[in-house]
């Protein structure tokens, strides 16, 4: 597993963090370029490689973790004293949102350096400026519904690579 994920995933060595989000408690990366594609029937303007991941992961800074998957469930700043109205699933509610705008806006030119992988589904995606993003499996779950994460081009539309319990997909 751990050479195929890589084979896989190592396309975004020197390429260009983009954008980073999410849908709900799916975390979604960006890498590459900025590309046309059609969804849902209109014109929008995403990233070349995406990187979905519905397991734990962080990125971190030395010692430090920047943004991590459990902060999806935690309020933002403006929101800690108050935790009677915090719904997290509400865009801009939780840390998460918070932490990754943040992010985004302070290093605005971050490169794929290398990247490295386990044999269990984990991947370490070193960027530069001393980050890194690490996802990590974290379920014992081994049925069809146990997805980790997803790597894919949206520019040539080819089969997701897909990490599961149950080993690697394409779909």
């Amino acid at each position: 597993m751990r050479k195929e994920i890589k084979s896989q995933v190592e396309k975004l060595v020197g390429l260009k963090l983009q954008l980073a989000g999410r849908a709900s408690n799916l975390f979604w990366i960006g890498f590459g370029d900025i590309v046309q594609i059609i969804r849902r029937g209109k014109t929008v303007e995403t990233s070349e490689y995406a990187l979905n991941i519905q397991c734990s992961w962080r990125i971190t800074c030395g010692k430090k973790i920047v943004v991590a998957s459990r902060d999806f469930y935690s309020p933002n700043s403006a929101l800690e004293d108050n935790f009677g109205d915090f719904d997290w699933d509400i865009q801009g509610n939780n840390r998460f949102d918070e932490r990754i705008k943040t992010f985004l806006e302070v290093n605005g030119n971050i490169i794929v350096e290398q990247v490295e992988s386990d044999s269990v589904g984990g991947l370490k995606v070193i960027l530069s400026g001393g980050y890194m993003l690490e996802v990590f499996p974290d379920s014992s779950e081994d049925d069809e519904h146990s997805e980790h994460w997803r790597f894919f081009n949206r520019k040539d539309n080819s089969p997701h690579f897909v990490v599961t319990g149950m080993g690697i997909e394409r779909v």
